[in-house]
């Protein structure tokens, strides 16, 4: 039977900003980007990766030297996200890892496995379960123009 996963995704510099969503492991990385994108209310879309390293916590740029890395199928230098299904990480309970969406304005997001279970019967995920904070503007900017 496949299992549930259920990832805290946190903005990486404004922690109160969060969003618990819940994917099947037969799930890939690029649906729960998808599922990311949509619970933060985000509306243009982006490149983005997915970054499994032994210091995800840290803020140094060094955290990511040697991480595994996983992002959009047209992404020159990450393994694809679309094929790499949830349940194929190096996932611990309460270990993380950090997403990247946008390059350029750089939306850094700090993602914890706090859940594994079974499936629930006739529930389709992936599925946001819990939130806190509003999401902000994806370009904060604009509204000064």
């Amino acid at each position: 039977m496949n299992s549930v996963f259920v990832f805290k995704v946190a903005l990486k510099h404004q922690k109160r900003i969060w969003r618990k969503i819940a994917i099947r492991g037969d799930q890939t990385l690029a649906t729960l980007h998808n599922a990311i994108f949509v619970a933060f209310d985000r509306d243009d879309h982006h490149l983005y990766s997915f970054y499994f390293s032994s210091r995800p916590t840290s803020t140094s740029r060094n955290r990511l030297a040697g991480a595994l890395r996983y992002g959009c199928p047209y992404s020159e230098t990450d393994d694809r996200a679309d094929i790499t299904r949830v349940d194929s990480l190096p996932l611990n309970l309460k270990g993380r890892f950090e997403y990247l969406f946008d390059y350029g304005d750089e939306w850094w997001h700090e993602i914890t496995l706090e859940e594994i279970h079974p499936p629930q019967k006739d529930v389709k995920y992936p599925l946001v379960i819990a939130s806190g904070g509003d999401s902000p503007a994806q370009y904060p900017d604009a509204e000064d123009f």
